[in-house]
């Protein structure tokens, strides 16, 4: 074929593609009727509050499907970066109803985590930035709010405040490689699901070092990274999915505390 020819050829594919993108994205409309009959008459949770939007796991499922297809040229980089963007318009036509999805970010250094959250949450998600962490979980109360803080030390031990937040908890890291080490976190009103491939993120007050905390997850049969502290208050990344009353968690904290617990776990793709 000459270079005209396949030029011809991709213009074709592209009215193809862009029809196909239409249609998917159309759905979203008629998802979001079959979220609200699943739910009771009113269109609000048992509890009265909005249903939130968001299905992590299901995303991670998606995106591991399409990396397992067999492929000969376009890369994963790729398959992720269009099924980001399609899944966020589909979030933002669902959304219309609920008067839309706002995201909120709070960080230290503007560009790295506008990218992550970005890379992850594509370009149709309303963004707003707030100075204060607290201000950003605040805001993630609300269903039809996420919001994306930075792990940067500068911001404090903004983690911790999830403990008295039973009802925001982290729901997925950034990036979302299970071997890069997060740069962010996203939390949100849902309750994370196990997908097979996530990490769970716990909160411990404790005064032992680093390696005797490893250790002692290590006994338990769980493999832990720490990933922030401050004042005695540890950010651990557990391999796998631990559920928030799991025995094994128990007896790690400082005696007669209440600072520990499990805020939330992100699955992951790769």
């Amino acid at each position: 074929m000459s270079l005209s020819q396949l030029r011809q050829e991709i213009d074709a594919l592209d009215q193809q593609l862009l029809s196909l993108i239409d249609k998917r994205t159309s759905l979203a409309r008629n998802i979001a009727a079959a979220k609200k009959q699943e739910l009771d008459k009113s269109g609000h949770n048992d509890d009265g509050s909005a249903p939130s939007l968001l299905r992590p796991d299901r995303e991670a499922a998606l995106l591991r499907k399409l990396l397992a297809t067999d492929r000969t040229s376009v890369s994963d980089a790729v398959v992720v970066q269009i099924w980001r963007g399609l899944i966020s318009d589909s979030l933002r036509l669902q959304a219309e109803d609920l008067g839309g999805l706002q995201l909120y970010l709070c960080q230290i250094d503007q560009a790295e985590t506008y990218h992550h959250a970005r890379e992850r949450l594509g370009p149709s998600m309303a963004m707003h930035l707030v100075d204060k962490p607290q201000s950003a979980i605040m805001a993630a109360r609300d269903p039809r709010h996420m919001t994306v803080l930075s792990l940067d030390p500068r911001l404090g031990p903004w983690w911790a405040h999830l403990l008295a937040e039973p009802h925001v908890r982290i729901v997925a890291s950034m990036p979302e490689g299970v071997h890069q080490a997060p740069k962010a976190l996203m939390c949100a009103a849902i309750s994370p699901q196990p997908t097979g491939h996530d990490t769970t993120f716990y909160v411990l007050d404790s005064r032992d070092s680093h390696q005797a905390v490893l250790e002692a997850l290590s006994r338990r049969g769980l493999a832990g990274e720490i990933l922030a502290e401050a004042k005695g208050l540890r950010l651990v990344s557990i391999a796998g999915f631990v559920e928030e009353n799991d025995e094994r968690l128990s007896a790690l904290g400082a005696k007669g505390s209440a600072l520990s617990g499990v805020i939330g776990a992100a699955a992951h793709i790769y």
